[in-house]
């Protein structure tokens, strides 16, 4: 009867552009997650933190250790071990001793889900099998992806080879943010030229039927990414990606089935675009806060140093707008510039803290430090001072006064003697 369901949810989302689910969707997948791609909120989630077999999902993570490497056209001569792979699983059918680029593989990697490309790929990067397995557990660990353990690149079957749906959005999440593995995971078909072993390879099309270039019930336009798994043991996995708008979003599901694997990721798609929304916190120039400012002349208006958007419902906004906290810089006194950094401004959501703004002088605040020295100074004059001072100015005046004469006496007496001669 759950099935039943979700089909028939699933079925009315495929053939409708009008579906909108105020409620949590319906996924039949024994975990699952949705997340907003900028943030990491997580919008839904069905036993997020399940260790489950992530089948070619591994390979996001794979990918994005590649797509971070320095050269990614350096050329890579495959080694024997890329043959030794399961019989009849995702391939490209690379040769020992084949030349090709880092970019090439990672399109391998990603679109076909090659297996003998993510050996390459681990060898060269790890210098062996278990080595970038190292690499792979580590970054998940600096990710928080603190419930997952790899033990190859391409995550074909191994019991202790695991991870979960929130550990996955995760490294996915991280990902997106690389352009190369962003632009390469959007990507539908990719052509290899000949390489040194085999003529050109032009069948290269992305597994992903979410972003297909061709006609099919799956076909999502919003959807730009990321990857597909499926073993027996892990059944199907989807890790998706797609941006509406100024809202992106990020899904995994995992153990599915073949039937409902798109479907529940579509229906987690729908959910999220259809309540929530980039909520406007604030916008580049405006007034947060007024401060007093030490030993200044007058209160300063505080700006905001840029826009902030925050992914939520409608009616948290003022929720949120209320977990406000300004928090100014200690030992700040005037003189103060416009544009100087003041004070920061936190907001929070679900009780953590979102993002820290910079909040800047609207103006120039004088000191009023050197004024108050001035008077301070004539307070403590005697008049003996102010007197010497008087006679001081006098006598420079007079001395002055005095030369000047001086100057037009011998002026005039030495135009009586050329009068004479």
């Amino acid at each position: 009867m759950k099935k039943l369901t979700a089909f028939l949810i699933a079925a009315f989302i495929l053939s409708s552009n009008l579906a909108v689910f105020a409620a949590p969707p319906q996924v039949s997948a024994p975990a699952a997650i949705l997340i907003d791609a900028e943030s990491g909120r997580v919008l839904y989630e069905r036993n997020a933190d399940t260790k489950m077999y992530p089948a070619s999902t591994t390979k996001v993570m794979t990918g994005l250790l590649a797509a971070e490497y320095k050269d990614l056209d350096e050329q890579i001569t495959a080694s024997p071990n890329v043959v030794k792979i399961e019989r009849g699983s995702s391939q490209i059918y690379i040769n020992p001793g084949e030349i090709l680029t880092m970019r090439q593989l990672l399109y391998a990697l990603m679109l076909p889900s090659a297996n003998d490309a993510a050996i390459a790929i681990a060898e060269h990067l790890g210098g062996s099998i278990d080595g970038f397995a190292t690499l792979m557990n580590e970054r998940a660990q600096s990710l928080g992806a603190v419930n997952t353990h790899f033990v190859n690149p391409n995550g074909l079957h191994d019991d202790n080879h695991y991870t979960t749906a929130r550990d996955l959005a995760l490294i996915a999440r991280n990902g997106m943010k690389n352009p190369v593995f962003r632009e390469i995971v959007g990507t539908y078909h990719y052509e290899i030229p000949a390489t040194n072993k085999q003529e050109a390879r032009n069948y290269l099309t992305n597994s992903n039927k979410l972003i297909s270039s061709y006609n099919n019930k799956y076909k999502y336009e919003n959807a730009i990414g990321i990857k597909t798994g499926y073993t027996t043991k892990s059944q199907h996995c989807l890790v998706g990606g797609a941006k509406k708008d100024n809202l992106e979003l990020i899904t995994v599901v995992l153990g599915d089935t073949k039937e409902f694997m798109y479907p529940d990721t579509i229906a987690m798609f729908e959910y999220g675009f259809a309540n929530f929304k980039k909520l406007e916190l604030l916008k580049k120039d405006m007034i947060v806060t007024t401060v007093s400012i030490k030993n200044g002349d007058r209160k300063l208006n505080l700006l905001a140093s840029e826009d902030y958007l925050l992914t939520g419902k409608e009616e948290e906004l003022e929720a949120i707008q209320k977990t406000k906290v300004v928090t100014q810089i200690k030992d700040i006194e005037a003189p103060v510039k416009k544009g100087d950094v003041i004070a920061t401004v936190t907001y929070s959501l679900e009780n953590k803290e979102q993002k820290t703004i910079n909040l800047i002088a609207e103006e120039d605040v004088l000191s009023t430090k050197l004024l108050d020295k001035i008077t301070e100074a004539n307070k403590e004059t005697k008049w003996w001072q102010i007197a010497l001072i008087f006679v001081a100015l006098f006598l420079a005046w007079r001395t002055f006064v005095t030369y000047r004469k001086v100057k037009r006496r011998k002026r005039g007496l030495y135009i009586d003697r050329r009068k004479r001669y």
